[in-house]
């Protein structure tokens, strides 16, 4: 059973470290695979934290760098140059954090269950990696933690829009009866329904599953998969036979990703961090503690079940949603 551990003090994280393979990672180029935020939003993970990770993995002699790469969608974070313009803003330097920020657009082709995913050069090549993510909502998959920060974060655009359109529905005519239940559920009225007529908002639609999973005849389904799915089978391409450390900050736990520039609003206390070698297993228990706070609040603001992606990864294999939980 994989160990997640919990404390509340910062000054506890070196402590939290010693209960995984930290030293194996001496002389190692390591990145640090963090999302450093999108203009005009407020809650993304802070350089503070950043440098703490830096530091402990300067203490056991590796070579830290933070690490992203660009989005997909139009803006500062598109192109590298942009990023690492954005990366300066938020405070992300070399001067503050004390390492190289790197920012990557190209990649290479691992398959995972029978598909291609271009994870990103730098997390090829790594042997060992640091996965810093800041936890909190997300429109398409409920929660974005840390099997969003790698699925989404460590790929290249073609894999981004691959996952995202992968994901978006198909109407099937005629096994529909026009109930017009998925109408009713899409959490962005991308569809309407009337009496023989179904029809959806490609601009409003982010492909996040809801329909497919409440239609019963079977006459919506995605066009390749659901989005959950393909994250978590992107992640393992990216962390699959590699030495990963995770940590979770469940802190400024916003309703809506850290690329969202519009107005966003916190939807549950800050509870502290957790540390796990074990990608599904440190989810799970972040879900775990946000649900005895908050319960089913990223399915209520949200609409989806981050349940999903938990699920998926342990069937395909990328970790456990089973955890030995230590408070330090």
């Amino acid at each position: 059973m994989k160990k997640v551990v919990f404390f509340t003090d910062l000054t506890k994280f070196f402590d939290a470290l010693e209960n995984f393979d930290i030293d194996s990672f001496s002389g190692k180029s390591v990145p640090i695979k963090l999302h450093m935020g999108e203009i005009r939003n407020k809650y993304f993970l802070k350089p503070d934290l950043a440098k703490l990770v830096v530091d402990a993995l300067k203490s056991v002699n590796a070579k830290p760098y933070l690490y992203d790469t660009t989005v997909a969608y139009p803006g500062l974070r598109s192109t590298k140059k942009g990023y690492e313009k954005v990366a300066k803003i938020h405070g992300f330097s070399k001067k503050k954090v004390g390492c190289d920020v790197v920012i990557d657009d190209n990649g290479k082709f691992v398959k995972v269950e029978g598909r291609n995913y271009e994870v990103a050069s730098h997390i090829i090549e790594a042997s060992h990696i640091f996965g810093l993510t800041h936890l909190k909502g997300h429109i398409q998959s409920g929660m974005g933690g840390a099997i969003k920060n790698f699925g989404m974060g460590c790929v290249t655009k073609e894999t981004k829009r691959n996952i995202h359109h992968g994901s978006k529905p198909v109407f099937q005519k005629d096994a529909c009866t026009y109930c017009g239940i998925c109408a009713e559920v899409c959490p962005f009225e991308a569809i309407k329904v009337k009496e023989n007529s179904w029809n959806i908002s490609n601009r409003k639609c982010f492909g996040c599953g809801v329909c497919v999973d409440s239609c019963e005849t079977g006459a919506i389904v995605n066009k390749d998969e659901n989005f959950q799915y393909l994250l978590s089978c992107s992640a393992k391409a990216c962390v699959q036979n590699k030495n990963v450390i995770y940590l979770n900050e469940l802190k400024r736990i916003a309703k809506s990703c850290d690329c969202d520039p519009t107005k966003n609003k916190i939807i549950c206390p800050d509870i502290g961090y957790i540390v796990s070698d074990d990608i599904v297993a440190i989810d799970k228990a972040s879900l775990d503690l946000i649900n005895n706070v908050k319960k089913d609040i990223f399915e209520k603001e949200n609409k989806v079940s981050p349940m999903k992606q938990i699920k998926f990864g342990e069937e395909i294999g990328l970790g456990s949603s089973s955890y030995q939980f230590i408070e330090i």
